[in-house]
């Protein structure tokens, strides 16, 4: 059962942005949902022609066979090429609505003539012409000469296949987009009527308690259900309870609890929930269940390991032979699978998903970071947390390094490698060190830290001693004293799985009820848990049936409809996070590391309720990175394409003259080498092959964030283009090193008000190229070459000059430049002010407000709420992170320091592919220089607060400090204690050609894997950081850890090679 809670007070009114009128356009863009975050490019300028791709080579292989390549349409008479026409026809529809055509109005003529003008769109392009010709002329490359001009990435035939034509599918009409989306039905899934029977009903369906009682209306009560489908197009399911406190709905009247004659209601239709996602489950879902009251014991309490053991409770039925006779031991014995999945041995094996397992078998098995320390007391907190570590005395301190962990039935083991070299290969196994018994009483498990899913247990100290005369191992527990160990091990997912099998292996109970909370409609769902401890109550919580649950049961609240579903109804997606504070830890992995499915991917977030800070579960919208803000008066901006191309900077000094590559990436402007500049391919950058558009989109896509992940790596400097205080053409021959403007107040429409003057009858006469100033007099080169040329003015004084290829592109630049650091200067602030209020949602405010009333009276703050909604933390901890939609997974600026020594320096720091890149900035520096030394997270682990203050060496970090409140440029304040913003990451450097290879590869999955490192810490080397706030902080953690999490998925063998590697010891 569920049941609904909804608050007194009314929740919170929608939003509803002033704008001009629902015009097709503009609804396509607020229909937009996973592509409203895919910015455009475009490609300012020609290219040279050595980096363009050879016709030849891309329509032909070695063997001379055609690739299924959009080149192969260059000639007229391949007009009817199979892959240009599928791209066509399945984007014609796209076209038609982006040229502003209205969906009643499409037809077999109106497509036939959309397809014949982007057929003609795509031979008359400027692109199809000039490799039309390389390829008729057959000449060889000149390295000087420059082809081509601007074009937007991804567009073919006047529609862009990566953004503009997956959004317009995903669009319906504003007067039926709701009711052909309700077409499709979702039904919560609820597949315990097989367990529940053979447990309370009985095997033989004619002995079922009498279930022929119909409702006058027709209406099926409790007792009259199906267990199973109907062959109707509609399946029945039952209404769940509702408690509502201010609900007017008639179909409620009396409790539904105390009847098993609550009609089951019709289902009201509800759009596809998670209908982006690809592995969703195709199969249609049974119908909802009502489970019958099952009175829940108290919970044992023994201190055993809390297992539980089903008994069959239907009638016995006696046969003709008499009861039945026991099964002889030996098949008891052989039993595996699904035979012992109802008997004490399958109660023990669906806690750990692990069968036939003999004595000394490995349950898991994970290398992980280790902290060790003992104490003399035999009692510690019940809790241990990173608060209770700072409050515990007279711990002392044993180990740290990197162990090997080995979970074995009743005892987790830790190895090390021997001090001596060879000795692990005369012995066969590696060094053990320490044991935790889980059998002991005083083994506790406890969540340390919910930033870095780091987790403790504690336990009394254990020694073995060698039996001479049994020849076995004896291990002793002291009754004395106690041991405290903290793990951290690299992937998260694991660290969960980790806790979950170590807490059900405890004796951790299932809770009754299970609560989800939306915070935006400020509402909760609260499942009951059957007192059915078997794995069929896994297929309960699964993730898809946890979000339909949910939706069926928030329908009934007032402003559900509104707020939440019609953007459900537009294409978003609902999502499930456990939340603590201000940090969302969503639940995005149904498989483990190694693929198989983890049931308890829901459940698992149960244990970070026993803490002394518990989370609860949330169903929030997954939010992606917006590419769009609203102004002052209403009015909606959207962020403008991202630019890239070939330019020269101009030196101050001597005028000198050096060839760069621009790319501009999330408000960063990115300076290359051309030659590793990694530009774009016009056109037909991907073989269509058998794949439809949707899957050449998404390769498309894909290129693209790998291609800008590649150009961050290879970058030599960065400029924060908000930074830049003015973008204009140059207006003297000679470049000014300095300037003396001066920044004002930013004015939201100032990037329309265009200097007069700039854009003058003389720039389209520039051809452009050394061809053009060959034309000139020598007294007219340099006003050329200053009518081709920009400049930016940056904050700090400097002026840096470009020189585009002509005047128009220089204009290009120009405009486009302009705004780009418009937009992004008020996206920083918005995010500022996002930052401070969450900031101030933690605790109170550094700075009191004041008011220009001097008679007023001003009331005290409340205290912070930590249970309030903050909207704001879905576009912090954004989905752009774990589906990788950007080549930056996250970027900033912070102070960094290699070590534990040495002297923090201010970084902009960007987490791209695999690696951490930094670029060091300097006050007098307008670009910032890329660092040298890259952080690889191949075998990176990421600990942050108490644990990574632990590791600074003696007098950098006291515990007793006072919190000094700090203000920042951008209007943030903050009193965090040091731990609070401090983080560390310990990773393993590789060698270059490691390094190159894998940054080379196209796709990560098939690029060389270095081998695996040696088992020791020590040998890992050390960052250390420091953000503004804790809210910085844990943002960053959590976007390393999720980086981390896809490089171990993506690297399976060699993550699964190295937890197998080294023997163990035979006790």
């Amino acid at each position: 059962m569920a049941s609904l809670e909804i608050p007194s007070r009314p929740p919170p009114q929608p939003i509803h942005p002033s704008s001009s009128g629902p015009s097709v356009s503009a609804y396509r863009m607020e229909s937009r949902h996973h592509d409203e975050h895919l910015n455009p490019r475009f490609f300012i300028g020609p290219m040279p022609e050595k980096v363009l791709p050879d016709p030849e080579i891309l329509s032909s292989n070695k063997k001379g066979k055609k690739h299924a390549n959009l080149l192969r349409g260059l000639d007229d008479s391949e007009q009817d090429d199979v892959q240009l026409a599928q791209i066509i026809k399945e984007n014609a529809f796209a076209f038609f609505l982006h040229q502003g055509g209205r969906e009643e109005d499409w037809g077999e003529d109106k497509e036939r003539c959309v397809r014949r003008e982007m057929a003609r769109r795509w031979r008359e392009s400027t692109w199809v012409i000039l490799m039309k010709n390389r390829r008729e002329e057959k000449q060889k490359r000149i390295p000087n000469r420059w082809m081509g001009s601007s074009f937007e990435i991804g567009e073919i035939a006047g529609i862009n296949v990566i953004s503009e034509a997956a959004a317009v599918r995903s669009l319906v009409s504003s007067t039926t987009s709701f009711q052909s989306s309700c077409n499709e039905t979702t039904v919560p899934y609820l597949p315990l009527d097989a367990a529940i029977s053979q447990i309370s009903s009985p095997s033989n369906p004619s002995e079922r308690p009498e279930a022929s009682r119909v409702l006058s209306s027709g209406q099926q009560t409790f007792v009259t259900a199906p267990s199973e489908p109907q062959p109707s197009s509609s399946q029945a399911k039952i209404d769940v309870e509702v408690e509502t406190q201010h609900t007017h709905s008639p179909t409620f009247s009396g409790d539904p609890r105390t009847s098993s004659q609550t009609p089951l209601l019709s289902p009201p239709s509800l759009p596809a929930l998670n209908s982006s996602r690809s592995d969703r489950q195709e199969t249609p879902r049974r119908p909802i269940i009502k489970l019958p009251s099952l009175v829940r014991g108290d919970p044992p309490k023994d201190k055993g390991k809390g297992k539980k053991v089903h008994y069959d409770l239907s009638p016995v039925t006696l046969t003709s032979n008499g009861p039945r006779e026991p099964a002889p031991p030996s098949e008891v014995l052989q039993r595996s699978g699904e035979e012992v999945q109802d008997t004490s041995a399958g109660a023990m094996s669906a806690s750990v998903d692990v069968t036939d397992l003999q004595w000394g078998d490995v349950v898991m098995r994970d290398r992980m970071l280790v902290r060790i320390f003992s104490s003399q007391l035999s009692a510690l907190p019940r809790f241990f947390d990173e608060h209770k570590h700072r409050q515990t005395r007279k711990l002392y301190y044993e180990d740290w390094q990197e162990f090997m962990i080995v979970w074995r039935m009743d005892r987790i083991e830790f190895y090390e490698n021997y001090t001596m070299p060879g000795e692990e290969w005369v012995r066969g196994h590696k060094n053990l060190s320490y044991i935790i018994p889980l059998k002991s009483g005083r083994t506790k498990l406890s969540i340390y830290s919910f930033v870095d899913l780091t987790f403790c247990i504690t336990c009394p100290p254990t020694s073995r001693r060698y039996n001479p005369t049994t020849r076995k191992w004896q291990i002793h527990i002291s009754k004395e004293g106690t041991f405290v160990y903290i793990f951290k091990i690299k992937c998260r997912s694991r660290a969960y799985d980790w806790t979950w099998q170590l807490w059900r292996h405890l004796g951790g109970q299932l809770p009754p009820t299970i609560s989800v909370r939306n915070p935006r409609v400020d509402s909760k769902v609260n499942i009951d848990m059957p007192a059915v401890d078997t794995a069929e109550v896994y297929k309960v919580f699964t993730r898809d049936n946890v979000i339909a649950l949910c939706y069926e049961n928030l329908r009934s609240v007032q402003d559900w409809k509104h707020i939440i579903e019609k953007q459900v109804a537009q294409g978003r997606v609902l999502e499930l996070a456990w939340r603590r504070e201000t940090h969302l830890d969503w639940i995005w992995l149904d498989d483990d590391v190694d693929g198989k499915r983890r049931n308890w991917a829901v459940l698992c977030g149960l244990v970070l309720k026993e803490s002394t800070v518990p989370a609860h579960l949330e169903i929030r919208l997954g939010e992606h990175s917006p590419r769009f803000l609203f102004l002052k008066n209403g009015t909606r901006l959207e962020e403008p394409p991202a630019v890239e191309g070939y330019v020269d900077r101009i030196k101050p000094f001597g005028q000198a003259r050096q060839s760069i590559y621009l790319s501009v990436h999330d408000g960063n402007l990115f300076t290359l080498i051309p030659a590793r500049a990694n530009p774009p391919t016009p056109i037909g950058p991907f073989p269509l092959t058998r794949s439809t558009t949707e899957h050449y989109s998404e390769s498309l896509r894909q290129s693209e964030v790998r291609r800008g992940a590649r150009q961050i790596l290879n970058a030599s400097g960065v400029a924060d283009l908000r930074k830049v205080l003015v973008v204009r053409r140059a207006s003297h021959p000679v470049i000014q090193h300095q300037h003396n403007l001066k920044e004002e107040p930013e004015d939201e429409n100032w990037v329309h008000t265009w200097s007069e003057g700039e854009v003058s009858a003389e720039d389209d006469e520039d051809e452009g190229g050394d061809g053009m100033l060959q034309k000139v007099t020598a007294e007219d080169k340099p006003k050329l070459r200053m009518r081709r040329s920009f400049e930016l003015f940056f904050k700090n004084g400097h002026v840096v000059r470009f020189e585009a290829y002509s005047c128009r592109y220089a204009i290009e630049w120009v405009q486009r430049l302009r705004e780009l650091v418009h937009f992004w200067k008020l996206r920083h602030r918005n995010d500022a002010r996002d930052e401070m209020d969450l900031a101030q949602a933690l605790r109170p405010r550094v700075t009191p407000k004041t008011y220009q009333e001097k008679d007023r009276v001003i009331y005290p703050e409340p205290p912070p709420d930590l249970s309030s909604p903050m909207p704001a933390l879905g576009l912090l901890y954004n989905w752009c992170v774990l589906e990788g939609c950007k080549p930056i997974v996250r970027g900033g600026k912070l102070f960094m320091r290699q070590g534990l020594r040495g002297q923090y320096k201010l970084v902009q720091m960007f987490i791209v592919s695999e690696s951490i890149v930094q670029f060091h900035i300097k006050p007098n520096n307008s670009l910032s220089r890329s660092e040298a030394k890259r952080i690889n997270l191949m075998d990176a682990y990421v600990c942050s607060g108490y644990f990574a203050a632990q590791a600074l060496p003696s007098g950098q970090y006291n515990a007793n400090a006072n919190n000094e409140a700090r203000r920042y440029q951008d209007g943030l304040e903050a009193n965090d204690p040091e731990e609070d913003r401090l983080f560390m990451i310990w990773y393993k450097s590789h060698t270059k050609s490691q390094e190159m290879a894998t940054k080379d590869a196209s796709d990560a999955s098939l690029a060389s894997s270095p081998p695996a490192p040696p088992l020791d810490a020590r040998k890992k080397k050390m960052a250390v950081f420091r953000t503004r706030s804790k809210l910085e902080r844990d943002a960053w953690c959590w976007a390393l850890n999720c980086e981390i999490e896809k490089i171990a998925r993506t690297r399976r063998d060699r993550e699964t090679k190295m937890r197998e590697t080294g023997g163990l010891m035979n006790l």
